[in-house]
C-alpha cells in the first residue's frame, strides 16, 4: 500500500467517530437511518422518492447530505493535511507501509 492509499486509509478511520455524531445529528437515531437507506434503496426507489419527496422533503434527504458531508469532511482533510510531509511517518506508524 503506497503513502496516499495509507493516508486515505488513515482520514477515515480517525473520522468514524465524527460519522456517528454527524449521523446522530441528522437522524437522531437508528431507526430514521435504516428508514432512509431502506427508502434509497428499494426496488422501485425513484417512484418512492417522487412520493416521498411531495411528503416529506427533509427525511428523503438526510442519506445524500450525510454522504456528502461525511465525503466532503474527509475530502477538507486531505487538502489541509495531504500536501505536508508527515503521511508516510503516521502510515508507517499504523503499520500500513
Amino acid at each position: 500500500m503506497n503513502a496516499q492509499n495509507a493516508q486515505w486509509l488513515i482520514l477515515v478511520l480517525v473520522n468514524i467517530p465524527v460519522f456517528l455524531g454527524l449521523g446522530r445529528i441528522i437522524f437522531s437515531d437508528w431507526n430514521s437511518f435504516f428508514e432512509a437507506l431502506r427508502l434509497w434503496t428499494s426496488a422501485d426507489w425513484w417512484f418512492t422518492l417522487q412520493k416521498q419527496w411531495q411528503l416529506d422533503r427533509w427525511d428523503t434527504a438526510k442519506l445524500p447530505v450525510f454522504v456528502l458531508v461525511c465525503v466532503a469532511l474527509v475530502l477538507l482533510e486531505h487538502l489541509m493535511f495531504g500536501r505536508g510531509k508527515i503521511v508516510r511517518p503516521a502510515a508507517q506508524m499504523v503499520g500500513l507501509l
